[in-house]
């Protein structure tokens, strides 16, 4: 039977495709990963399922070539193809399945977009209650939904009483409210309700003509777990709405008042629901599973840095954010500028556990840290040093200082000090330390800190080379000199408010899209034409280097960083006509008026698939700019290229600096305080 509303038959569902996505770390899609997916998946129509750490896609046509291109950008592990298998009889038969796709795929570019987002739980109840009010369901009906929800979920632990009834005045208003009078909603939101009223009412049609092969409140119990999994709320916290709606309904706490129908009046409130139910999510089997996966993956390897890293609660010291975010490996912003830019966070634990690697604190030692952030970084150091140690550690802005003392008093850690003071200035009353650690990006070397190192002391901080192009250096003398001990690729939030700033200028490109460029300082660029310059006529030029899956983009970003006249600069965003290199941007040479960013091209040999690098030049220069790109890629591929030694790196202060040679005098970096010498092998 149809019921279409213009009495046509339903279009025939597509021979979905489906691939199981698997990404680094096995935790699940990273936001950038998610963004880059949903990117590349535009003009698609598809949906998708979160399962154990991976995602399973399903798109109306192959895209083999999009996930491809997802592994080679190194935000994908890698993929499989499978045979979709609709769940057609849980939907309530075929004509609930094609329902159930066609809200799918409404809900899906978003869901995704926002993966990582802290109020995706929020949304799901949001649009959860859209559809049920649009099936014209009563308040016990409703409740009967929830009950159903938690029968499939786990046990919870109820709030305590002091919370109880406000975890449940919160859940009562994300029911009540009318979704779609949100202020301030995401792009697309409108659209997102639309979609699930529209399948609350033509389920409810399919039930009153018989033609439903399941309970109506069944399937809206399913359609709900599946809104869950798409926003990433995990099982715990699933289980803890259901026991809130079903109170809401049933409860004795408050009239379970639940409208049947559009409220006008109502102004939506989505203040997060209170976190006072117990559930079954484990902060110790979350952060041992970190620590497996880092141990695995080599990013921690001294036993005394993976003992911190599973006694110190990460979690602790970022209590807004969810538990599963904790522990994702990804970096949490704590604060923004005016702007929306962010100034602070916690780094991504992979990177913490690196630079702790680097830095080798040990028992005893006295430490300096820049950059206290939320503290916690300070406490895995405190732990390092203890017994005897001695941590004191540094911000610029008086409300991270207070945050991070906060966090360390309770968490115990009474051998670190925190201090407001620039962190490029060091703290000389406290000198001299073993180890100074910066946890923020720095354009050059800060020469006041390297006065207050202990002899045999360590340097670790994380450097721009040129333009974007930066690494987190561990620096030890060597004479009058400085030698590498390790580096490692790493891109920091950069110094500010002091003596040694990073700053830098990001210019947004007019037009269609959100691409925007980072300029800095010392690249010889002009602004203004750069807001413009995608508008002018492109330049390109495919190179005939071939990376493949695996091949490494670091080197020959550093290689171009030294040779071409100001470096390399991220390029991130999309719009029509801008084909970059990686799903989220691109890097971008730039010169005076003109850039020059590179692409690839896929294709497959006799080796199998690969990516030809290219490069698209825009501006009065573009023909100039982008030969002389090509040329400096054709030079490394020939002369070193990703089979080659990594290079090694030299450092020395204004002092010394002419004691450091080079026989290509590309490779030295002069800065105002020192000068940083690139030894290719």
């Amino acid at each position: 039977m149809n019921l279409n509303e213009d009495n046509l038959a339903p279009p025939a569902e597509p021979d979905w495709w489906q691939a199981t996505i698997s990404f680094p770390g096995e935790v699940g899609a990273s936001p950038k990963a998610a963004t880059a997916l949903v990117a590349s998946l535009s003009g698609h129509r598809f949906h998708f399922l979160r399962k154990q750490g991976k995602v399973r896609l399903r798109t109306d046509r192959p895209a083999a070539d999009l996930l491809d291109r997802l592994v080679a950008d190194e935000l994908a592990a890698g993929w499989v193809g499978g045979i979709y298998e609709p769940e057609s009889d849980a939907f309530g038969g075929e004509e609930g399945m094609a329902i159930a796709h066609d809200v799918f795929c409404a809900d899906s570019p978003a869901a995704l977009r926002e993966t990582g987002s802290p109020l995706a739980r929020e949304r799901a109840i949001l649009l959860i209650s859209a559809m049920t009010r649009a099936a014209g369901l009563d308040p016990f009906e409703v409740g009967d939904v929830w009950a159903k929800i938690r029968k499939l979920r786990s046990s919870i632990d109820p709030p305590d009483a002091a919370y109880r009834a406000s975890a449940i005045s919160a859940m009562r208003r994300l029911m009540n409210v009318d979704a779609a009078q949100r202020d301030t909603p995401e792009p697309g939101w409108d659209d997102r309700v639309a979609a699930f009223e529209d399948a609350g009412r033509r389920l409810a049609q399919l039930a009153g003509a018989g033609e439903l092969r399941r309970g109506l409140r069944a399937v809206l119990a399913h359609h709900a777990i599946f809104a869950f999994n798409r926003a990433a709320v995990s099982v715990a916290e699933q289980a803890a709405a259901a026991w809130l709606g079903w109170h809401v309904a049933f409860g004795d706490d408050a009239p379970a008042a639940v409208s049947t129908s559009r409220s006008v009046s109502v102004t939506p409130s989505f203040e997060r629901m209170e976190n006072a139910i117990t559930t079954t999510v484990d902060p110790t089997e979350l952060r041992q599973a970190m620590v497996a996966r880092f141990t695995d993956s080599g990013h921690l390897r001294t036993p005394a840095i993976i003992d911190a890293f599973r006694t110190v609660e990460r979690h602790r010291f970022i209590p807004d954010a969810d538990v599963e975010a904790a522990y994702a490996d990804d970096a949490v912003s704590i604060k923004h500028d005016t702007s929306g830019e962010m100034i602070s966070c916690i780094s991504a634990p992979s990177i913490v556990a690196t630079q702790l690697e680097q830095l080798g604190a040990q028992q005893g030692h006295k430490v300096l840290e820049a950059g206290a952030a939320t503290g916690y970084n300070a406490a895995l150091l405190g732990r390092l040093v203890a017994p005897g140690g001695r941590i004191w550690t540094v911000d610029v802005d008086t409300d991270l200082v207070n945050t991070a003392r906060e966090h360390l008093k309770e968490a115990g850690a009474a051998n670190v000090t925190v201090v407001l003071a620039d962190g490029a200035a060091g703290l000389p009353e406290h000198a001299p330390f073993d180890r100074i650690h910066f946890t923020v990006g720095a354009g050059d070397v800060p020469t006041n800190v390297l006065e207050q190192l202990a002899p045999g002391g360590r340097l670790v901080i994380p450097m721009r080379i040129r333009g974007s192009i930066s690494r987190s250096f561990a620096f030890e003398r060597d004479g009058q000199t400085w030698k590498t001990v390790s580096c490692e690729m790493a891109t920091f939030v950069p110094l500010r408010k002091g003596i040694c700033d990073d700053v830098y200028t990001r210019v947004a490109i007019a037009g269609e899209g959100n691409v925007r460029l980072e300029t800095f300082s010392e690249q010889l660029v002009d602004r203004e034409a750069m807001r413009t310059v995608l508008d002018e006529p492109a330049h390109k030029i495919y190179t005939g280097v071939k990376f493949r899956q695996g091949s490494n983009w670091e080197w020959l970003y550093l290689w171009l960083a030294c040779v071409l006249p100001n470096g390399l600069s991220r390029m991130p965003g999309q719009r029509p006509g801008f084909t970059p290199h990686f799903a989220w941007g691109s890097m971008a040479a730039l010169d005076g008026d003109t850039l020059a960013y590179l692409t690839v091209r896929e294709g497959e040999d006799g080796q199998g698939r690969f990516w030809e690098i290219g490069v698209i030049g825009h501006g009065p220069a573009a023909a100039s700019l982008t030969e002389h790109v090509t040329t400096a890629i054709h030079e490394w591929d020939r002369d070193y290229g990703n089979n080659a030694p990594a290079p090694g790196f030299r450092m020395a202060t204004s002092t010394s600096r002419d004691l450091l040679k080079a026989t290509d005098p590309r490779f030295i970096i002069d800065k105002a305080n020192s000068r940083l010498v690139v030894d290719w092998p």
